[in-house]
This record gives C-alpha cells, sequence and structure tokens, in this order.
C-alpha cells in the first residue's frame, strides 16, 4: 500500500522530498521504488493514508494533543481524560489495520505510543501535504481539533445572579493552524474572532506544576448565539462532556434571561476553575 501511494504521488508530479516527507520515508527510498525496485523492508502495521474521516479527525486532534515521541519515530498521546484516549486509541488502530495497543500511565495521565515511522512521519509533514484530507473532511479535522483543545464557557455572576457571555473557543500557540481554523468555520458559514490570550515567558500552573510558556498562545473564539448554535449543528464535539456543557449553553441561550441563573446553579458547581455537572463528577 505505501509502495502504490509512492508511485501514486510521483506520477502526480510531486518530488522526491515531498513524497518523503509525506510518508514518513526516505527520498533515495522513493528513487529506488520509482526506477522499478520493490521494496525490501516490510511494516508490519502501515496505516491507511488515503483521505478518510478517520484521517482527518486525527490530524485535527494530533494538532492539539497528539506530539512526536521525542527524536524516536512514534505517535504519542499523553491526555487526563481515558474515555477521550479511548476513543483516539481506536481510530489509530483502525488507520493501522491493528488492534488497540494498551493504555499505560504516567505521571498521572493516561498515555498512547504507536511505533509507526509512516504515521508519525505523516503527522508531522508541512500543513500543505495534509490539505488534501483536511478540505475532504472539514468536520472531522475541525471536531478533532475541538476535542482536543476546545471549549464551551460562560461568565456567571453570582452578586448579579446572572450568566452571560456564552463561548465556544479553541486554543493554539501556533498561528497558521489558528488561521486555517478560522478559515475553515467560515467554509462552514461560522465566524470567529483571534486573539492572542498568553505571551510566551508566562507561567501557568498543571495540576499542581508551574510550567514557562514556550510561545505565545491564541485563541478562536465563538461568541454569538445564532453562531454557537450553528457549530452545534454543524460540527460540534465527541467528547461527551464538552458536547454536553454545549448542549447547556445552548439550552440556556433559549430561555429567558432571568432563567439562567437559576437553571445553571441548579445544574452545575464549582470545582477548581472549572464548572461541574451536578450529575457528573468528572470535570468538564
Amino acid at each position: 500500500m505505501l509502495y502504490e501511494r509512492a508511485i501514486e504521488l510521483r506520477k502526480q508530479g510531486m518530488s522526491y522530498s515531498r513524497i518523503g516527507k509525506m510518508l514518513g520515508i526516505g527520498k533515495d527510498t522513493i528513487g529506488s521504488w520509482v526506477r522499478g525496485s520493490p521494496p525490501v523492508r516490510v511494516w508490519r502495521y502501515v496505516p491507511n493514508l488515503s483521505p478518510s474521516s478517520d484521517l482527518a479527525y486525527l490530524l485535527g486532534f494530533y494538532y492539539g494533543d497528539g506530539r512526536s515521541a521525542g527524536e524516536e519515530p512514534k505517535v504519542r498521546f499523553k491526555l487526563a481524560d481515558r474515555r477521550q484516549l479511548e476513543f483516539v486509541n481506536e481510530i489509530v488502530a483502525r488507520l493501522l489495520g491493528r488492534e488497540p495497543i494498551p493504555i499505560s500511565m504516567e505521571d498521572a495521565f493516561y498515555v498512547a505510543d504507536y511505533d509507526s515511522v509512516v504515521l508519525s512521519g505523516y503527522l508531522e509533514s508541512p500543513l500543505a501535504l495534509q490539505m488534501d484530507c483536511i478540505s475532504g473532511y472539514k468536520k472531522e479535522f475541525l471536531m478533532g481539533l475541538f476535542d482536543a483543545e476546545g471549549y464551551a464557557t460562560c461568565a456567571v455572576n453570582h452578586d448579579r445572579r446572572s450568566v452571560s457571555s456564552f463561548q465556544v473557543g479553541v486554543a493554539n500557540t501556533r498561528t497558521d493552524y489558528i488561521c486555517l481554523i478560522k478559515d475553515l468555520l467560515g467554509e462552514l458559514g461560522i465566524t470567529g474572532k483571534v486573539r492572542k490570550t498568553n505571551r510566551a515567558g508566562g507561567k501557568m500552573t498543571i495540576r499542581g506544576k508551574t510550567w514557562v510558556r514556550r510561545h505565545d498562545v491564541y485563541h478562536l473564539i465563538i461568541s454569538t448565539h445564532e453562531q454557537i448554535k450553528r457549530f452545534l449543528r454543524l460540527v460540534g464535539f465527541s467528547n461527551r462532556s464538552k458536547l454536553e456543557k454545549l448542549g447547556d449553553l445552548v439550552a440556556m441561550i433559549g430561555m429567558p434571561p432571568k432563567q439562567r441563573y437559576p437553571w445553571f446553579r441548579d445544574n452545575y458547581r464549582r470545582n477548581g476553575r472549572k464548572w461541574v455537572r451536578t450529575c457528573d463528577t468528572r470535570i468538564k
């Protein structure tokens, strides 16, 4: 499958270097394949890199919560939400044509490492090489990205007994990703605004540990009521807790303003910096 994909891309006029970056293979190997030498190495699990809903979702999620494992050609996911990791684990397994790998624990996080040179190479390849998949499966790509780095929130004022400022947003440190998200949402008729929220060098605390930001942080924010409703209809989340909170925001949008605060007070409670549904102990 990998060999046939390389030959197909070469016939389309793509250079050896570009094919190699896209498939995670050396350009000399590509050259030998094109000249007629069959592949020597056999990968046990070769990912299906044809554009698909699974691949688009994985690209989006990887942009947010994925990473390469140092210098090793591995695809790594390290999440606090086991259910979310199980969902992603199933997708990676389908793309590799294998069973999902066991999930391990590391520093109180759930971890899955896939040892795949080809998949790692593709996920780390330039954005331009991934656009065929992203453009063909906009919803799935956006859902993966919002599952990883997105949120649904509102402002609660106990003194005024009000709930307002409904927002759906996503954060990333790369401006090209944020611009791409804005453009893709725009193609779906969803508008949002971009703003810088944190500067590089600032400190942040995660689970009791303090870190220094290495990059500026940008947010794409959807804040008008009709646009939030449209996002729920056309994109949404696969993450259950985020989807439930988004549904609650849309429900409150449809309420008279005076009814929002009593409803929110009866259904949510504060847990640290976040709001938790009273019928669900997981943090949203």
